[in-house]
């Protein structure tokens, strides 16, 4: 989890989810929106500079639990981090596309080589047997839809066409593609399984007096 320290600074911690340990901070690490990696290296964006209006510019480290082998997982910076692959090979991220292009999904190799744009926002099952793909800020697939698609044996990707997909019928024509009509899915072990987020907002009316 990431969460802010005294200096409101971003700091990475560890807990167990069935509380058999206190929470653990990761030491000499600052930064945010961690992914766990294979072998439990931890994935996670350090911004730098200050937020502008497309988003604030950062770039991927990995380090171990113990905050040891610290070192920059990709060159190229990165305005916000989504998914690593469960094979450790991709990383989903939102990135200027190269030559200075405009920001826009990619899928970077973590062993170097060409970032791939997707058009779609890629999310990994935990056995890399599937993956969630959703619309870039409600484009190409509709916000609060979803479709999970079996990936074949030994391959982290589906078929992207060149350039990402560019209509939600390619990516529904994706071989085993499920439609699932819920916001920010999540695939669990098997295409029968996957989390989902529901939200709501509750706010309070007040009124003021005007001099």
């Amino acid at each position: 989890m990431e969460t802010a320290d005294r200096e409101g600074k971003p700091r990475l911690w560890l807990a167990a989810l069935d509380r058999s340990s206190p929470p653990r901070q990761v030491p000499n690490v600052e930064g945010g929106a961690p992914r766990f990696g294979p072998g439990a290296e931890i994935f996670f964006r350090h911004m730098e500079g200050k937020p502008r209006m497309e988003g604030s510019t950062g770039f991927v480290y990995r380090v171990r639990p113990d905050g040891t082998g610290l070192r920059k997982a990709l060159e190229q910076p990165v305005l916000t981090m989504g998914d690593v692959s469960p094979d450790g090979r991709w990383l989903m991220a939102w990135a200027p596309l190269p030559g200075n292009g405009p920001p826009a999904q990619q899928v970077f190799p973590l062993d170097g080589g060409p970032p791939v744009p997707t058009g779609a926002i890629f999310s990994w099952s935990s056995d890399g047997s599937s993956m969630a793909i959703a619309g870039d800020f409600g484009a190409i697939v509709p916000e609060g839809r979803n479709y999970l698609v079996p990936l074949p044996r030994g391959q982290a990707l589906p078929r992207i066409p060149a350039g990402g997909f560019r209509s939600e019928e390619e990516v529904a024509h994706l071989p085993g593609a499920r439609r699932i009509d819920e916001t920010d899915v999540r695939p669990g072990p098997s295409l029968d399984f996957y989390a989902f987020y529901r939200g709501a907002a509750q706010r309070n009316l007040y009124r003021i007096p005007i001099p």
